[in-house]
C-alpha cells in the first residue's frame, strides 16, 4: 500500500480537480474517478490508502461502493456528501463524513488525521 496514495470519487468535475489538486500541493498522490462502479479493479491497481467518495452520484453512488469494499478491503473511507440523510446511512462503515461543500484546508485535516502527518 502506498502511503500517500489516495483515491477521490466525485462526479462533480470541478470539486473533484479541485481537491485534487490541493492534495497532490501537500505530496498526495491522487487517483480520480467519477463514479464508483470500477472502485474494485482501481483499489487492485493502486493499492490507496484512503479512499474519498461522494455518496450521490448519477451512474453509481459511492454508497453502493462503500458496501462493495466491506469484507473485501481494510480501507479507510472518508464520505462526502450534500445530502446529510445518506452520510447517516454511511456512518457505521466509514472512517469519517462531512456535508458539501467541504474546504479542501478540512479535507487536508481530515487525510491527515486518518493517515498521520508522516503519510505525505
Amino acid at each position: 500500500m502506498a502511503e500517500n496514495t489516495l483515491l477521490l470519487i466525485d462526479d462533480d468535475q470541478p470539486l473533484r480537480e479541485y481537491y485534487s489538486l490541493s492534495l497532490q500541493a501537500h505530496h498526495y498522490e491522487v487517483i480520480q474517478a467519477d463514479d464508483s462502479k470500477s472502485i474494485l479493479d482501481l483499489i487492485e491497481q493502486y493499492d490507496p490508502a484512503l479512499i474519498i467518495t461522494d455518496l450521490v452520484m448519477p451512474d453509481h453512488d459511492g454508497l453502493e461502493g462503500i458496501f462493495r469494499l466491506i469484507g473485501n478491503f481494510d480501507i479507510p473511507v472518508i464520505v462526502l456528501s450534500a445530502y446529510p440523510e445518506y452520510i447517516q446511512l454511511s456512518r457505521p462503515v466509514v472512517s469519517a463524513s462531512y456535508v458539501k461543500p467541504l474546504s479542501a484546508e478540512d479535507l487536508l485535516r481530515a487525510v491527515k488525521k486518518i493517515l498521520g502527518p508522516e503519510a505525505q
